[in-house]
C-alpha cells in the first residue's frame, strides 16, 4: 500500500508539473496538449517567437555567447566565421589595411629621428633621446584612448570615427612637416665630394671639429619634434580603435581557428615597419643625412610619402571597414566611465590578470634603459 501511495504522489506530481506554464526567454509556453509539442520544438532549437506573439516559427538560430559585445549586447551584422570568412572579404582587406598603414607610420616616423636631428641638425645627444621618446610618447596613453573608444559613441559606432579622425589628424600634421623646410644642415658641405665638412687639419697634422656653417640649426629641431609627435597621436588613436575592432572580432571565430585575427595583424602591422624602414634607409641614406648616398629624397618629401597612405586610410576606413553595431533591449550599446572603471578594477584584483599587467609595466621599464650617448656612439664611433 505505501508503495502504491507512492506512486501515486509521484504520478500526481509529474501531471501538476506538466499542468504548470514553462517559461522560457521571456515567453510562457503551455506545456499541454500542442504546446508540449511546441516545448520540445523549442528546446531544441527549431522554433523562434514570432514578433509580437507567444508562438514560435521554425527559423530559429541559438545566440551564441560571442555574438555579444561587452557590455551584453548581441552584435548585429556580426560575420559567425570572423573576419577571416569569405563573405567579409571587403572588410579583411580593409581592416589589415589599418595595422599596415600603423607599421608604415610606426616604422617610418621615428626612422627618420637619427638621420634628421643627428645627421643634419647636430642637436646635442640629450636633445636626440628626448626627441627619440617623444616620437613615440602618444603610446603611453592606448589606456585613455580605449576609454575613450568604449565609452563615447560617434553616430552610433565606436570604432570608425576614431580611425578616420586619428588618420585625418597624422596625414594633417605630417603635410604641415612637408611644408615646414628645415633649417640649413649645421655643417658646412664640401662642395666637391658633399660630404660634411666635420673636421679640420691643424699643421702640425692633428684634427679639430670644425666650425659650424650654420651653428643655430641645432637649437631649431624642437617644433618638429612636436609636429612628428602629434602625427604620432593620429595613427596611435587610429591603432587603438584598430585594436578595439579586432578584439570583437577575434571573439567571433570559430575556437578551432582562433588567434588567427591577431595574429594576421600584427603580422601585417611587421610588414608594414619592414616596408618603411627600408624605405627610409634607402631614400633618406644621402649624404645630406649623413648618409652615403650622393642622391635621395629630402625630409620634407619623406613627409609627404607618409602622409599619402595615411590620407588614403580615412575613405578606406568609411568605405572597407565593418564595425558591428550592437545594440539591446535597453538601447545599451556601451560604458558609462563609472562602470569601465569598476570593471577595470575587478579585472585588476584577479592574481592573474595582474601578474599580467606588472610583466606588461615592468618589460618596457626594464628593457628601455639606455644612454644618452647612444646617438653619437652610432655618428661618432660606428660612423653610420
Amino acid at each position: 500500500h505505501q508503495a502504491m501511495a507512492a506512486t501515486s504522489q509521484q504520478s500526481g506530481t509529474e501531471a501538476g508539473r506538466m499542468e504548470q506554464p514553462v517559461i522560457c526567454g521571456g515567453m510562457v509556453l503551455d506545456t499541454a496538449g500542442e504546446g508540449e509539442d511546441n516545448a520540445t520544438e523549442v528546446a531544441s532549437g527549431e522554433l523562434e517567437p514570432e514578433e509580437g506573439s507567444n508562438t514560435w516559427s521554425s527559423d530559429a538560430e541559438a545566440v551564441d555567447s560571442n555574438d555579444l559585445d561587452e557590455t551584453g549586447a548581441q552584435r548585429k551584422d556580426m560575420p559567425k566565421s570572423g573576419i577571416m570568412s569569405r563573405s567579409e572579404r571587403k572588410a579583411y582587406y580593409g581592416f589589415c589595411a589599418q595595422y599596415f598603414a600603423v607599421g608604415i607610420l610606426y616604422g617610418g616616423i621615428p626612422s627618420t629621428v637619427y638621420p634628421v636631428f643627428l645627421g643634419y641638425l647636430n642637436v646635442p645627444s640629450y636633445v636626440y633621446a628626448s626627441v627619440t621618446v617623444i616620437s613615440s610618447l602618444p603610446w603611453s596613453f592606448k589606456f585613455f584612448f580605449g576609454l575613450l573608444n568604449d565609452t563615447v559613441s560617434i553616430m552610433g559606432l565606436r570604432r570608425k570615427p576614431y580611425m578616420m579622425i586619428g588618420w585625418t589628424m597624422c596625414g594633417l600634421f605630417l603635410v604641415i612637416l612637408f611644408m615646414t623646410p628645415l633649417p640649413a644642415p649645421y655643417w658646412c658641405i664640401d662642395e666637391e665630394t658633399g660630404d660634411y665638412i666635420k673636421k679640420k687639419t691643424l699643421p702640425d697634422g692633428s684634427h679639430l671639429a670644425a666650425d659650424p656653417c650654420h651653428e643655430e640649426a641645432a637649437e631649431l629641431g624642437g617644433k618638429f619634434a612636436i609636429l612628428m609627435m602629434l602625427a604620432a597621436l593620429g595613427y596611435v588613436i587610429a591603432d587603438v580603435a584598430a585594436d578595439g575592432l579586432l578584439t570583437e572580432y577575434a571573439k567571433a571565430e570559430p575556437l578551432e581557428t582562433r588567434g588567427s585575427t591577431q595574429t594576421t595583424a600584427y603580422l601585417t602591422r611587421s610588414v608594414g615597419m619592414v616596408c618603411s624602414g627600408m624605405f627610409v634607409g634607402l631614400f633618406m641614406n644621402s649624404k645630406l643625412y649623413n648618409g652615403s648616398f650622393d642622391w635621395g629624397l629630402s625630409f620634407e618629401q619623406v613627409c609627404l610619402c607618409f602622409a599619402l597612405p595615411a590620407m588614403l586610410m580615412v575613405p578606406i576606413s568609411a568605405l572597407l571597414v565593418h564595425e558591428p553595431r550592437a545594440t539591446s533591449d535597453d538601447g545599451k550599446s556601451q560604458f558609462k566611465c563609472s562602470e569601465y572603471f569598476a570593471m577595470c578594477w575587478e579585472l585588476l584584483k584577479s592574481k592573474a590578470f595582474f601578474y599580467a599587467i606588472l610583466y606588461v609595466f615592468l618589460t618596457p621599464v626594464i628593457s628601455g634603459i639606455s644612454t644618452t650617448a647612444a646617438g653619437q656612439v652610432k655618428i661618432s664611433w660606428a660612423g653610420v
